[in-house]
């Protein structure tokens, strides 16, 4: 049996040599789909997080708290409509809601070029955009991840995840390199204008999915919705798997998502002085580091995903100390070393990022899935309290000061995690496919060439 046949959450196919497995999850032809889907939804979304705040900058004089609004409004509507997306996911369709949202990606991006181009846009208009925009990034998160698992076996579900991952960090490499060019040779009207044109790529990808509806909830209406809404917190509490993770969430997205948001930009013109081109040069090489930790998990598929992910915010608060601390360096060191870092920065994201969606999917039952991703979602909308704090934190104390508070306390919040979480910490998760393949494989051939026991049960397990 082939990749692209075989039933999701089935066991490790004996027949199949265990080649490219770095790979395999995109043997999948609706797996294919959502991953190059999220390749043209990613690319854009990149493009548009270079020009994005390099337009507020320029519409404002270079006003540290005006982008950090614009980025606290991004992310506000994740937070009023972040958990009701999770139960909207639950009961309704999963694949029409993430056409929904991929229409509505699209043709926010034309009306938002449209008014540049016409020059009609004011800063109460982006601020307006960038809150529609969040509305629809609400519903089209929990939607596409809580189809990997009925799209992919278990086993391979970290594999996905890490894909996913890379396909998004590879676009990281492009759209911030080709925004930033564009920003600086084109012009940002002509980036917006683009954008667009990418986001159109997704739609026609997503609507050619051919996934399984799940098994949706009984019972309908308002009142039944409410009840699963607080059926998923209570699972969210009891889990101790999925406890932590929403600890260490609002830890890395309130305190350490803010250096690409607010601080990447400020840096990038203020302190290193690198301009908008540089500004694009400093998330690709976020993107290459991505891109490798993505492919490293994806080929290894680690499973105590419970230590790893609080020493990676850990690590992430000590890489954006380090990155801080190194723009003081005197001449060309003050902006290769800290550009360096940005590859370590990347990777660590990477890394969290790719692990806590597969923790919280292997954890999550099917019919609940949307909503106990949905709660992740919420702590996403801590971003806004980060976009904001950081902005005005900046302007009053200065970028590099803010930043290195920020760091600090990612630093402790992701120890304190690891200590006080025992039972996140001792969390063991499906993975290792490759290895386990391989033992299997060879546990095969070893029967294949021995005489079996002559006494004792026999041992079907396999795995």
């Amino acid at each position: 049996m082939t990749g692209s046949t075989e039933e999701p959450n089935a066991g490790p196919d004996l027949n199949r040599p265990v080649r490219y497995a770095m790979f395999e999850s995109l043997h999948y032809r609706d797996f294919r789909l959502i991953w190059l889907g999220q390749t043209s939804h990613a690319l854009a979304l990149w493009a548009q997080m270079i020009a994005l705040p390099l337009l507020v900058l320029e519409m404002t004089d270079n006003s540290a708290a005006q982008l950090g609004g614009v980025m606290a409004a991004r992310t506000l509507p994740t937070l009023v409509l972040g958990v009701w997306a999770g139960v909207v996911v639950d009961w309704f369709d999963r694949r029409s809601i993430l056409i929904a949202t991929k229409w509505g990606s699209f043709l926010l991006a034309v009306l938002f070029a449209a008014l540049l181009v016409g020059g009609w846009l004011e800063l109460w208009m982006v601020y307006a955009w960038v809150i529609a925009r969040g509305s629809t990034q609400a519903f089209d998160q929990p939607a596409r991840f809580s189809m990997v698992p009925t799209i992919l076996p278990r086993r391979l579900i970290t594999n996905g995840m890490a894909m996913l991952s890379s396909t998004q960090n590879v676009m990281r490499i492009v759209g911030a390199a080709g925004a930033g060019f564009f920003a600086a040779y084109v012009g940002l009207t002509g980036t917006f204008i683009l954008i667009a044109a990418i986001y159109a790529a997704g739609v026609v990808a997503i609507h050619m999915l051919r996934v399984a509806d799940h098994v949706r909830p009984a019972t309908t209406g308002l009142r039944a919705m409410t009840a699963g809404l607080a059926e998923g917190a209570r699972f969210a509490v009891k889990r101790p798997e999925i406890r932590g993770v929403l600890l260490i969430s609002l830890v890395y997205f309130a305190f350490g998502m803010s250096y690409m948001q607010v601080f990447a930009p400020l840096f990038a013109l203020e302190v290193l002085d690198i301009g908008r081109g540089g500004l694009g040069l400093m998330m690709s090489l976020t993107g290459v580091g991505a891109l490798g930790m993505a492919l490293f998990i994806a080929n290894s598929q680690p499973t105590r995903l419970g230590l790893i992910l609080p020493l990676a915010v850990a690590g992430f608060g000590v890489a954006l100390i380090m990155f801080t601390a190194t723009t003081y360096l005197p001449g060309t060191a003050g902006v290769a070393v800290p550009m360096a870092l940005m590859l370590v920065i990347g990777a660590l994201q990477t890394a969290f990022m790719s692990l806590s969606r597969s923790l919280v999917v292997q954890v999550a039952p099917d019919e609940m899935r949307g909503r106990i991703l949905s709660f992740v979602s919420l702590d996403r909308s801590m971003m806004a309290f980060g976009g904001a704090a950081g902005g005005f934190l900046a302007g009053a104390y200065g970028v590099q000061s803010t930043q290195m508070a920020f760091g600090v306390v990612c630093v402790v919040g992701g120890l304190a995690v690891l200590a006080l979480t025992p039972g996140f910490r001792a969390f063991s998760g499906q993975g290792g496919a490759r290895r386990r393949s391989q033992q299997v494989g060879e546990t095969a051939r070893v029967a294949a060439v021995e005489p079996a026991p002559a006494q004792g049960p026999a041992d079907g397990s396999g795995s």
